[in-house]
């Protein structure tokens, strides 16, 4: 993918003005296990304080972003799905093609080759996806509730694998990997949808100076490639994922929210002092 560059417009006055925050959730703004976000709240209050929007980006669906957004008091756009279905404020969600019906039809389909081994979201119960993910019950009916995407437990070997992938890749889609599932989505990714919203607010006429995106798994790479600021929160056992095209990237002291919490302030304080 190519990255466009997302600053170049004069910078204003305040060092803050024209600030973008995009972020993952699990595992970065919320915790790993608990998907508490207290520890975030200073830098929340703060950014909502300077008026620097906070865009969750995210493999949730609209239904439970929806849930957060009201949570963490947020009033921008959003991105649902890993990036195939982005939603601005009073408009109806943007759904990557080709859509979750036809997703399910080709895997409908696959399935008939013994060797393509899974099971995914639309064919569990909400026990199923409950006792799979330690959401409760009301969460993961809104997890099922999909427009682009499906989550995939992969029970076949390697190689069976890569032929799904490559048989979906000439259907149009593609597979990443997440935290916990394999995505089936359509042929786009995080950081495109932060490159289309960013176009999209700068054609509206919002002054955009500096991204910055925080993300703590494989699946937000093309997310934090596409920022101007990059940063990986640790991981709940301390480890962290690497971004070797980028040897600008930040790496939190602390896991989960409390790394979140700190890198901006930080970020906002080294910026203000300039």
């Amino acid at each position: 993918m190519s990255i466009i560059p997302i600053s170049g417009h004069k910078r204003a006055q305040n060092p803050l003005n024209g600030w973008l925050v995009f972020t993952d959730l699990d595992g970065t703004l919320l915790d790993h296990h608990s998907y508490d976000f207290s520890p975030a709240l200073p830098a929340l209050q703060l950014l909502r304080k300077k008026r620097i929007p906070v865009i969750p980006v995210s493999s949730k669906t609209h239904a439970e972003l929806n849930v957060h957004k009201a949570q963490l008091e947020l009033d921008g756009p959003m991105v649902a799905e890993n990036g195939a279905v982005i939603i601005y404020p009073n408009e109806e969600p943007q759904v990557a093609p080709p859509g979750y019906l036809m997703m399910r039809d080709f895997l409908v389909e696959s399935r008939t080759n013994p060797e393509f081994d899974f099971i995914g979201f639309g064919d569990m119960s909400n026990e199923q996806v409950m006792e799979e993910t330690g959401l409760n019950r009301e969460s993961a009916q809104l997890a099922r509730q999909r427009l682009a995407s499906e989550p995939l437990l992969w029970h076949g070997d390697q190689e069976s694998l890569r032929r799904f992938q490559r048989k979906a890749e000439t259907a149009g889609m593609r597979l990443l990997q997440g935290g916990r599932f394999l995505h089936l989505l359509s042929d786009t990714d995080k950081g495109r949808a932060v490159i289309h919203i960013v176009k999209h607010l700068r054609s509206r006429g919002k002054l955009i100076n500096r991204t910055i995106a925080l993300g703590d798994s494989d699946n937000d790479r093309a997310m934090l490639l596409a920022a101007d600021i990059p940063i990986i929160v640790r991981k709940h056992d301390g480890s962290h994922m690497t971004l070797p095209e980028r040897p600008d990237t930040k790496v939190t002291e602390e896991p989960g929210p409390a790394g979140w919490n700190q890198a901006l302030l930080d970020l906002i304080q080294q910026y203000e002092e300039r």
